[in-house]
């Protein structure tokens, strides 16, 4: 009886220890601060090379997705899901709605202290196009608070 109320103990702590050790975030070797993010999109077809776009954002361990929201959609909704970290990069898919539109995207992204790449590939629906977007990024200063 006293041998399997041990036991019992033993497995509860095991998983209460499991459970707080799931809990903790993986740390991401990254510089928290004012970032400097360059996006590059490419679409199929397209005659001529769009511009590269410029954003400023505050990025930190807790939010190490860059923002992807354009200007020009203020409407516009997006839902984060499956996000990972392994090592130093971040991967997520991403739906976004907005004018009766969808994208669906999976996208990848690596840290090294305060520099960042990553790789975002989109489908446009209902059109079905596919955009890709290119990401570099680095750390310009603090977040004003």
């Amino acid at each position: 009886m006293m041998r399997n109320s041990l036991s019992l103990c033993l497995i509860v702590l095991l998983c209460l220890f499991s459970a707080a050790c799931q809990a903790e975030k993986p740390k991401v070797d990254m510089q928290e601060g004012l970032w400097e993010i360059t996006t590059v999109m490419k679409m199929p077809g397209m005659p001529m090379q769009m511009p590269p776009i410029k954003t400023t954002q505050c990025i930190s361990q807790e939010d190490l997705i860059p923002q992807t929201q354009q200007p020009d959609q203020p409407d516009q909704q997006c839902d984060i899901a499956n996000m990972t970290t392994t090592g130093n990069t971040v991967t997520y898919d991403m739906v976004c709605a907005a004018q009766g539109n969808t994208m669906k995207a999976h996208s990848s992204i690596t840290y090294a202290k305060d520099q960042m790449q990553g790789r975002m590939t989109a489908t446009m629906e209902p059109s079905n196009m596919t955009i890709t977007y290119t990401l570099t990024g680095k750390r310009i200063g603090d977040c004003s608070k």
